[in-house]
């Protein structure tokens, strides 16, 4: 009588076996990620305070990190062309949020995104390999182009005393989020490091709201919110055998700060800014 394996079986109740997610215990990420992270999150508060237009460039210098590190973290199929459209499209976005004023900051931004993923589509159609890998090439580039779009939105935060106050807020949060973060690393706290990321997220933001002009409430909701979605995003992208990668390191720290600027931007609505 034939003996039936039991492996296939067990396999397909979890992941895909081809499925490159999963394989990285994304709570014990490189040390470098962190390093990344706090390193934008000083370079973006130190913008911030300076003009609206220098926040702008460092942006667009951050769209080459994203660009070049984006494709080797999720090892992305056609890598030079997605390269190509997140760095150029990058550019294009800190040139057009920059050079705006006021309330039209925001305005073309949507035209240029819109570009960019016309333009990701015809490149690939120009690939002579039968486009194996489309979806995940044009997956990596969408995200990539999210990412450098969101932290855009700080931009016009960084127009005005107060909106400049509340960015630099939020960005001490998360820093601290990722540094209580590190806790995890130790096999014994795990993935329950995510509430300790949310806690020192919220009470940073409820010591420093007063300093900052802010109410007690507004820092704790600006503290909770950046701190636990950037440490999500690094729990879900990290999760993938390409974050061993110098480069795919360096451009999740990035992204993670990035990504959660769109939040800040809603958050400051409500508060008035």
């Amino acid at each position: 009588m034939a003996v039936v394996s039991t492996q296939p079986a067990r396999a397909t109740r979890g992941r895909s076996p081809d499925s490159p997610f999963g394989e990285v215990d994304s709570t014990r990420l490189p040390l470098l990620v962190t390093a990344s992270v706090l390193g934008t999150v000083a370079a973006l508060a130190a913008t911030v305070l300076a003009d609206a237009q220098t926040t702008a460039g460092l942006i667009g210098l951050l769209s080459f990190v994203v660009a070049l590190g984006f494709p080797s973290l999720w090892r992305s199929p056609s890598e030079t062309r997605v390269q190509l459209v997140i760095a150029v499209t990058g550019v294009l976005i800190a040139a057009t949020v920059g050079l705006n004023e006021g309330t039209t900051r925001l305005v073309w931004l949507p035209v240029v995104i819109a570009g960019g993923l016309i333009s990701a589509f015809f490149l690939q159609l120009l690939r002579t390999d039968g486009r194996s890998g489309l979806t995940e090439a044009m997956s990596v580039t969408i995200t990539g182009l999210a990412t450098i779009s969101s932290g855009a939105t700080l931009v016009p935060l960084a127009s005005s005393e107060r909106g400049a106050r509340f960015v630099v807020l939020g960005l001490i949060c998360l820093a601290v989020g990722a540094l209580a973060e590190l806790a995890g690393r130790r096999p014994k706290v795990g993935g329950r490091a995510s509430l300790l990321v949310l806690v020192a997220g919220g009470l940073t933001g409820v010591l420093l709201a007063d300093a900052f002009g802010f109410g007690w409430s507004t820092g704790l909701g600006l503290g909770m919110v950046l701190a636990s979605f950037s440490h999500s995003a690094r729990r879900i992208f990290g999760a993938v055998p390409g974050v061993r990668e110098p480069a795919g390191q360096v451009a999740l720290g990035v992204a993670t700060v990035l990504l959660p600027g769109v939040l800040m931007f809603a958050l400051g609505a409500s508060v008035r800014l």
